[in-house]
């Protein structure tokens, strides 16, 4: 059950967000932002991971294990 309803909602969201191109905002309590969320989280319940190409998700490419970190740790 779960996955026919991430499909409906990935679905419903990327008919929104193509709209959005087009047309006024049609429920202005749902924008954009919104929209690229519920779309990004039901394609990634589908098995469709595209956050590493978004990069205000935060989500970062795996590191190679040879390397350092980025900065120091410090422990409080």
């Amino acid at each position: 059950m779960k996955k026919p309803l991430a499909l409906f909602f990935a679905v419903l969201s990327g008919i929104y967000l193509i709209v959005m191109g087009v047309t006024p905002d049609p429920l202005p309590f749902i924008d954009e932002a919104t929209a690229l969320l519920v779309l990004v989280q039901s394609l990634s319940v589908l098995g469709i991971d595209i956050r590493r190409y978004l990069p205000f998700f935060g989500k970062k490419a795996p590191k190679e294990p040879g390397k350092k970190k980025d900065g120091p740790v410090v422990d409080v």
